[in-house]
């Protein structure tokens, strides 16, 4: 078995390392002493590839490998370990799910902005009273007509405070993890609100939220079907 990586995976990995000890090594001292990045990186990482690496071609993105998308978070982490949160959050987390269970339309809504950088998304998992344990988590979700309400608090939430959308889970049916819903929530909803969390140990440069939820709207069309969390069995989906 060949476990060589390809020319193009060796290009893109000199063209990574090339571009981060140009343009992040540099300042990552400095953004980790002020608590945040220079949010204009974003827009760079969008442009070398970084935020499109899996999205495929016909999304704005590159439709690369996962070797490749390995390489990329190997030299983002060696660069500075807060950028690389950023792109495996919003391309990641967020990303990867509308491409795997998001509709045709959210597609095409989210994933170019996601892999051009003009739009960062971030995972709403994390509880203060249940961490990450995603069959246990209180935020809830009720229907109202057509549409949920959701209330409930998140934390430590990457991205939180910069992005466009939240893929957000809540509980929609009873206990365990198969009372558990996915929801695709942009971030200027009402009801929504991000604080930064500041005098982390580690990861500072990248914001890091709590969000709290006042009864956020949310349409059904804005629920991707099947997308949850490791652990976590699909809820029951919005129709």
């Amino acid at each position: 078995m060949d476990l060589a990586l390809t020319e193009e995976q060796l290009g893109f990995q000199q063209l990574a390392r090339e571009f981060l000890d140009k343009e992040v090594v540099p300042h990552r001292a400095e953004w980790d002493r002020r608590e945040s990045v220079d949010t204009a990186i974003i827009p760079k990482l969008g442009e070398i590839g970084f935020l499109g690496l899996t999205i495929p071609e016909e999304l704005g993105g590159l439709g690369g490998d996962y070797i490749t998308y390995c390489i990329a978070m190997e030299e983002l982490g060696r660069a500075d370990s807060a950028i690389r949160g950023i792109v495996s959050v919003s391309m990641g987390l967020f990303g990867k799910a509308i491409l795997e269970h998001g509709s045709e339309e959210q597609k095409r809504e989210w994933l170019p902005g996601i892999a051009a950088g003009t739009k960062l998304g971030c995972f709403g998992l994390t509880e203060p009273d249940t961490g990450s344990d995603a069959g246990n988590l209180r935020a809830r979700a009720v229907r109202d007509g057509s549409d949920w309400l959701i209330s409930g608090t998140k934390i430590f939430i990457t991205n939180g405070t910069w992005a466009d959308g939240c893929l957000l889970f809540a509980r929609t049916g009873g206990e365990g993890p198969k009372g558990v819903s996915a929801f695709l929530v942009p971030t200027d909803a009402p009801g929504f609100e991000a604080t930064e969390i500041h005098g982390k140990l580690g990861l500072r440069g990248q914001a890091t939220a709590e969000i709290a939820l006042d009864g956020v709207r949310v349409p059904a069309s804005r629920s991707p079907s099947t997308p949850t969390p490791p652990g976590c069995s699909p809820g029951a989906p919005p129709t």
